[in-house]
């Protein structure tokens, strides 16, 4: 661990974490040891495909191919699953004048929104990601204050990118990373937003909106809270005000 001082007061503190494993809240338990209240979580790590779905290279034998290869999905996906809910047990530890709950921005990624064939693993963590957000800000945000969102960068100059790739792609079509930066600070000083998925591109942010189904009032039956169902799986009635009882 290393530590940046200013005058005598340590302001930050760097801490190995392991994304993949649930023991990365041993991360979160030093961390609130030392400055006593989480109020921010960003999740911000992520890897494209290790292996290839598609074993082009396998057509002509009669072997098994070879077990993907899915580091990409556990950290993209699985990690921010699990620092999310260790995000919310210690959130809801906060106290003081801020009181209770905090901010959440994962990092997603268009390829979540409209797939990109390089990258098939990575187009399905990502749009994890994204439903993830969606499915569980109404009751984060009701139940703990906790206000979670998704960052969806496009094209940016980042070590996961061939030079050779972003090379071919003209300079009005990359991201900055002061886009994606900006697009951080939004979600975490505007305390209004809240299952938002934002769109950067370039030097400008999108709101998304979330797919619609084609049916209207029969569809949008299926992904309705029944609230005995969610009782039974998170043992407490959702408190939401659309919810059927």
């Amino acid at each position: 661990m290393s530590q940046t001082t200013i005058g005598a007061q340590h302001c930050s503190a760097f801490q190995d974490a392991p994304l993949t494993s649930y023991s990365q809240a041993e991360t979160f338990q030093k961390v609130f040891e030392k400055y006593g209240r989480i109020d921010a979580l960003c999740a911000n790590a992520g890897i494209v495909d290790r292996s290839s779905i598609y074993i082009l290279d396998h057509r002509d034998s009669d072997q098994i191919p070879p077990k993907p290869d899915l580091l990409c999905t556990d950290v993209d996906y699985k990690g921010v699953v699990y620092g999310t809910q260790l995000a919310i047990h210690f959130m809801r530890k906060n106290s003081g004048n801020a009181g209770p709950g905090g901010k959440i921005v994962c990092t997603a990624s268009v390829a979540g929104v409209v797939p990109h064939p390089s990258y098939p693993e990575y187009n399905g963590a990502k749009a994890a990601v994204v439903n993830f957000v969606r499915g569980v800000a109404q009751i984060l945000k009701k139940k703990d204050n906790i206000s979670i969102n998704a960052v969806c960068p496009g094209i940016v100059h980042t070590n996961i990118i061939p030079q050779a790739m972003i090379d071919a792609v003209s300079s009005e079509c990359l991201t900055p990373v002061s886009t994606i930066v900006a697009a951080y600070e939004r979600c975490l000083n505007d305390d209004s937003i809240f299952g938002k998925v934002i769109e950067c591109s370039a030097d400008k942010q999108f709101f998304l909106d979330t797919a619609t189904l084609a049916n209207g009032r029969v569809s949008q039956r299926a992904v309705t809270v029944w609230d005995p169902l969610f009782k039974m799986c998170h043992h407490e009635s959702s408190g939401l005000p659309d919810a059927i009882p």
